[in-house]
């Protein structure tokens, strides 16, 4: 199996429940750049408004509510789902996989990257 099959073995239902896992979603530079114009803000605004030094002390990470739940989650899914951070995009081939993801449930596990 190719990368690029399992990569697309992965069909995301933008269910949101990866959205309201507890941890830090740490983000890039470019993560902020995207998202800043995504919300309409100037980078050092979306900063100020919306992120938190990550406990590593070496990145910024997004804010989140006390219940873990991403501060961007609404009703229909992520608000800027396009220009989520690359943690996100990232779901779930860069993450420690948890129970309650409908497309992971759907899919032979095997066939994510280690």
């Amino acid at each position: 199996m190719t990368a690029e099959t399992t990569e697309r073995s992965f069909i995301c239902q933008r269910c949101g429940t990866c959205c309201r896992w507890p941890g830090h979603v740490l983000l890039t530079d470019g993560d902020i750049s995207r998202m800043a114009a995504a919300t309409g803000l100037s980078e050092e605004d979306f900063i100020e408004q919306y992120t938190v030094l990550a406990s590593n002390r070496r990145q910024l990470s997004l804010t989140e509510y006390e219940d873990g739940r991403c501060v961007f989650l609404t009703d229909e899914g992520c608000a800027f789902y396009d220009a989520r951070p690359e943690q996100c995009r990232n779901f779930p081939h860069t993450w420690r996989v948890a129970e309650g993801c409908p497309a992971l449930e759907a899919m032979d596990k095997s066939t994510l990257k280690r």
